[in-house]
């Protein structure tokens, strides 16, 4: 591409505002033909199929319209797809990739937030904050019980099941506190077990330890991949993270675990979304429950559309990429 790459940014009002900065739309002005979506409506799949005769490049994200097989058969001229939000596959049949199309997600940047997530929790719960602040807030200032002293995370076993990225983000925090980390994940090789600095474990090992993280995609091979046989081997006392999907988990299954007390757990995530106010999960204490916001920091949101175009740019310089993804990771996308 000589002249600038002709660019239809989908996203607009409060959904542009929050991956996209002022400052950022003015360098995609600089570096792309820019087509900004002011009609402060989602477009409708007439502009769609309209747009995708002279698109080159196409920028989505949260709550943009989808791209339909028919609208990519109009896309002689569409090269770029970037998804300034997490998972593509939502928003874009797998056909994007034909005509040697290059996607890109970021997912990537999410991960780093994602694993802050992972390790505050893990802290508050090892700690049992949540549960000591409760207790001091009811008077028990000096009366804080054996079952409120928390453990260190310093040389602590640690369970990962699967490797993905957002796992790859924890693990990074994790190396200062030198944990010894068993990982699940059938994909991986000895060889990058390594490079990461785990072990590599049976699913049935990973959740015998003491801390368990769950990062594995919602898949038709992940439904229930932690079901109830497994639920019930996790250790007294030990902390459970889901910040994944919580289809992968066995709900019923837990929650009857979680009724006993046994172990705590943080879970970002549940089979449906958003939950029943009443849903028995609420009423326990030793269950920490977050919207689905592991991912969610400002600067985070704020990275994302930057970092989407800069890497478009860098793929129509013939430069390395950071965010692009492949046709051969969708079986494995979240």
């Amino acid at each position: 591409m000589t002249t600038k790459p002709k660019t239809y940014i989908l996203p607009f009002g409060a959904a542009l505002d929050k991956v996209c900065s002022e400052e950022t739309m003015k360098w995609i002005d600089e570096h792309f033909d820019a087509v900004w979506n002011e009609q402060n409506e989602n477009y409708t799949p007439e502009q769609l199929h309209q747009m995708m005769e002279d698109a080159e490049v196409i920028l989505t994200s949260w709550g943009s319209p989808k791209l339909t097989e028919e609208m990519l058969q109009k896309a002689d001229k569409l090269r770029y797809v970037g998804h300034a939000a997490g998972s593509v596959k939502g928003f874009m049949p797998r056909s994007v990739f034909d005509h040697n199309r290059k996607v890109f997600s970021g997912a990537p940047r999410l991960a780093l937030s994602v694993g802050e997530y992972c390790m505050t929790v893990l802290l508050a719960m090892l700690r049992r904050i949540p549960q000591v602040s409760k207790a001091a807030q009811q008077g028990g200032w000096w009366e804080v019980g054996p079952q409120f002293i928390g453990h260190e995370l310093t040389g602590a076993t640690i369970g990962i099941v699967s490797a993905s990225s957002t796992a790859r983000a924890f693990l990074q925090l994790l190396a200062p506190f030198r944990p010894n980390v068993l990982l699940y994940d059938p994909f991986l090789s000895e060889e990058n077990a390594l490079k990461l600095g785990v072990k590599l474990a049976t699913l049935e090992d990973v959740m015998r330890c003491s801390i368990i993280s769950i990062h594995a995609p919602s898949l038709q091979s992940t439904e229930n991949m932690i079901h109830a046989d497994l639920i019930r081997s996790i250790p007294d006392g030990a902390v459970l993270i889901n910040s994944s999907r919580g289809l992968v988990l066995d709900e019923e299954a837990l929650i009857a675990e979680l009724q006993t007390g046994r172990f705590y757990a943080a879970l970002d995530v549940l089979r449906k979304e958003a939950p029943d106010p009443k849903h028995p999960l609420f009423r326990l204490d030793n269950v920490l429950i977050t919207p689905h916001i592991a991912g969610s920091t400002f600067e985070c949101r704020r990275a994302l559309m930057p970092e989407i175009a800069q890497d478009i740019l860098r793929s129509i310089q013939h430069e390395p990429t950071r965010y692009e993804i492949y046709e051969r990771m969708w079986e494995f996308l979240a």
